[in-house]
Parts: structure tokens; sequence; C-alpha cells
């Protein structure tokens, strides 16, 4: 692999730089990069650095598509209030990253990067979605085309929708299969109060799959068995073709919140004790590490995407920023 003239030391020196610090690398010859929200805004961490690529701060969810190189983030409006209930609307905002052109989709939330398109499973979940043939299926908010796996109350695929995954009975059971046939967790050992396992995702190669467990994340990847870290996760997790996961987690550090995305250990303006609680980071896990490493100390709803997704990231904010787009 190195030559017949390498020196042999020289060749263990060289793997031995190709191992990154935690939270950079990851241990991995590679630089993953990954997407996230800070302070209500989304951000990329990549080769080392971590950069701002919108500038809102009212952003509350996001999915970023490395098939078809598109962000979608989401925003909401209070749209009416009474005396105890305020109402409200969400619009999410399509980017494509390559001509830089934009549209809105009202009504849609909960976007996820799926099935090599981008989805909004909380309009779906939510029973937007009703039984055939009235409605054909969950459109790709990119390209419009309708997925449909009836059997499941949600669902993620690879990027080719060879390997499809979802919740079953209301959420309660994650299975695989187009059609359920292999059982890969139960809700009655999710951490979920209500039992129903909502927190799950799949690579895009379709080989490794995540999961909430019982006050733990879990890997499996057939045949099995799932491994385990203990950990109190909150938000969707992202694995990779590596099985490396993202997710979300809280820490002893306090935050003062503006909105549920949007905080910093620095207090805004107006703060009171009734804005803060534990501040969200963002925690990286493989199978074989003992405990969760830190990837950023701050923020939540991370991301992998490749390196060149990252770059077009950067550089759509760049040229936004020049024209005076957020």
């Amino acid at each position: 692999m190195f030559g017949e003239n390498i020196n042999p030391l020289r060749a263990i020196i060289v793997v031995a730089l190709m191992v990154c610090v935690p939270g950079k690398c990851f241990g991995q010859a590679r630089k993953p990069c990954f997407a996230f929200i800070l302070r209500g805004d989304v951000a990329v961490a990549c080769e080392g650095t971590t950069s701002q690529i919108t500038h809102r701060g009212d952003i509350e969810g996001f999915a970023v598509s490395n098939e078809r190189p598109t962000l979608a983030y989401t925003t909401s409006r209070i749209t009416r209030r009474s005396a105890t209930t305020a109402w409200s609307a969400s619009t999410t905002t399509l980017i494509d990253l390559k001509s830089g052109t934009s549209r809105l989709a009202e009504g849609a939330r909960d976007v996820v990067s799926t099935c090599g398109g981008l989805f909004a499973i909380g309009a779906w979940a939510a029973g937007v979605r009703t039984s055939a043939p009235h409605n054909p299926g969950v459109p790709d908010l990119i390209t419009g085309d309708q997925l449909r796996f009836d059997a499941y109350t949600q669902f993620r695929c690879s990027s080719d929708c060879r390997t499809v995954i979802g919740t079953t009975n209301g959420g309660r059971d994650l299975y695989e299969g187009l059609t359920p046939t292999t059982k890969i967790a139960s809700a009655e050992n999710s951490q979920s109060t209500h039992r129903s396992l909502s927190h799950f995702n799949i690579s895009p190669d379709g080989s490794r799959i995540v999961y909430e467990g019982s006050y733990s994340l879990c890997v499996f990847s057939a045949p099995g068995p799932a491994q385990c870290v203990k950990t109190d996760a909150t938000d969707q997790p992202s694995v990779n073709d590596s099985g490396e996961v993202l997710f979300a987690l809280g820490t002893s550090q306090e935050c003062y919140y503006k909105t549920s995305y949007n905080f910093s250990p620095k207090p805004f303006p107006g703060a009171t004790d009734e804005n803060r609680d534990q501040c969200l980071a963002i925690g990286y896990w493989r199978p074989g590490l003992k405990s969760v490493e830190t990837a950023e100390p701050l923020g939540r709803s991370p991301q992998w995407i490749t390196p060149a997704t990252a770059e077009l990231l950067r550089s759509w904010s760049a040229h936004a920023a020049q024209v005076g787009g957020k």
C-alpha cells in the first residue's frame, strides 16, 4: 500500500498522522463534515473549522441533501393568539446550493434528509397523509416525487431506496424491509415517555441503523447484535456509512434560551431565570468507543454531510451575504 521503497518507520508515522483529534476527524483518515443548528442558525463543522451558514437566529429545523445538493430550513410564525393559546404556521425554505435559487414549502416541518431527498415527516406523521388513493404518498420536497410505505408510521431509507426502516403500530416498534419483516427494536426498550420510537435513522448506503434505546443510543448492522452506549440523547441522530453517530445531548453547563433552538451561555438582553436551562452539545460516538465524545460544545440537530456539500454550503453563504440574503 505504501510502495516498495517506503521506510517502514515512516509508514507507521504516516498512519499515525491520519488519526485526527476527537471531535475533528474522529479517528478516520478522511475528515467527516456535519451541519447542525447553532444559536438559531445552520452551521457547518468541517476540516477543524466551524462556519455559520445562515444569519437569521430563528431557524427551528433543517436538513441537507447530499445527493441533490439542497438546504432546507424551517421557521415558524404566530398566526393567531388567544388568552391561553397561540397558533403558528411553519414554512420551509429550500435552496438549490448549485444555482442559488430558492422556493418555499408552506406547512412543511420536521424535514429530514433520507431516501436521496428531503421529506417533511412532521406533516405526514401528523395525519396530512391519508390512505390511498386520496394521497399517493409522501412528496420529496426537492423533486415532488412520491414515496409510499403504507405499513410504516414513519420511515427512513437508504439513498437508493432499497433499504427501508420504519416504525409500526403508531411508532411502537422499529422494523426493516419494504414490508416490516426484520424487527430492529421495540419501544418498550426506549426511553420515550410515551413508549414510542421516534428517534432513529439509517446511513446513506443502508448498512447502519441508529435508534434510541433505554437512555442509550444503539447502532445496528446486520447480522447484529446492536451495539449501544449509555447517553441521554435528544433530537434525531445521524449515522454515516461507517457507523459513526452524531446527536444532541444535555451538558452540565447552563444556557439562556431565546427559543428552543437559539441558546447560549451568555444571557441575552431581558433574559431571566425562566430562560435558563442546561446547554445542549453535539455528541459523537461509534461502536468500539467506551463513551461519548463532544464534537461541538453547543448546538443541536446534527447531520453528517460530505465535504463537497460543506463547500457548497459555505459558497452559498458567502454569496448570500454579498447580496444581502440570510
